[in-house]
């Protein structure tokens, strides 16, 4: 008897793995997808804060002792510290940029909580100058110069805080990437007792199959391809669990002033949501053929 490849002589939609297999690998889909997303934002989070504040180095200037004075005379007083500060610095290797944030761009910053520029004049505010540093530069240096030309000053180098931050993040990254592992070796796991299950349930049709003279990769292949649809249709509705959730979350995100990664622009997270079910598909497949192949070479 010639057996083809589309036709099933085994009646595997009345199998239990028929119920449970799909809204298990829904859910894995489903935290699957939450795990790559919150990788890729975090990811590129950490990134954009390397980029803005690697290399960059800060001194406030505060009015200590200055109280007293007028607010014009106040203000003079702190611009001459600031001025000594920078003529000071500014003649040390490894400097390659050093500037005095503006009053005006301080006020902008101070705004939305201190008020219009009128308060902020009023009261003492300190001054930061900004400092890029290039090959040769050595904090130590910097930091014994600003000590000696003025002691108030505070000197901030963002990036301690930056490695600190990044080491944190990394945990997270590696752990979210444990996850991802973790979730398809639960899947794999999954489909590997439901093929175990079809197998016991029709144990004696697969050996009359065996009787007339079907091949071993046919009856494999009967297995792959039904657990494979199980896996597809159960992909597509932690997709479809997933895919809402993300994007309201990105909403909520935009609207109070998050960045979408460049990693998840709307085509690319399109992308993304097809590869899932896809792949998720294929290792179904696989692990459903190889399990069904080794169980069929000890029964004979």
């Amino acid at each position: 008897m010639a057996f083809r490849s589309r036709p099933s002589h085994l009646p595997l939609e009345n199998d239990s793995s028929s119920r449970f297999l799909p809204s298990i690998v829904a859910l894995m889909v489903a935290l699957l997808t939450f795990s790559i997303v919150g990788l890729a934002i975090l990811h590129d989070t950490v990134g954009r804060w390397a980029t803005q504040i690697d290399g960059s180095l800060t001194i406030q200037v505060p009015p200590t002792g200055l109280s007293q004075l007028e607010p014009k005379q106040r203000e003079t007083a702190l611009e001459d510290r600031v001025q000594t500060i920078i003529a000071a610095v500014s003649g040390q290797p490894g400097v390659a940029r050093i500037a005095e944030l503006s009053p005006d761009k301080m006020a902008e910053l101070l705004e939305p909580w201190l008020g219009p520029n009128e308060m902020i004049s009023d009261l003492p505010i300190p001054r930061i100058i900004e400092i890029t540093p290039s090959s040769g530069f050595d904090f130590n240096v910097l930091e014994a110069t600003v000590s000696k030309t003025a002691p108030e000053a505070v000197l901030d180098d963002h990036r301690i805080w930056l490695e600190r931050i990044s080491d944190v993040a990394v945990s997270v990254e590696m752990a979210l990437l444990a996850l991802i592992g973790v979730l398809f070796a639960a899947t794999t796991l999954s489909v590997f007792f439901a093929t175990r299950s079809g197998l016991s349930i029709h144990k004696s049709i697969i050996e009359l199959l065996h009787l007339i003279g079907a091949p071993d990769g046919y009856i494999a292949g009967q297995f792959a391809r039904h657990t494979m649809r199980l896996a597809f249709l159960g992909s597509l509705i932690g997709i479809a669990i997933a895919l809402p959730v993300s994007l309201l979350i990105g909403y909520l995100g935009l609207r109070a002033g998050w960045q979408i990664p460049a990693t998840l622009h709307l085509p690319l997270f399109f992308i993304l949501v097809l590869i899932v079910p896809v792949t998720i598909s294929l290792v179904a497949w696989l692990t459903a053929k190889h399990t069904v192949l080794k169980v069929l070479r000890r029964m004979l």
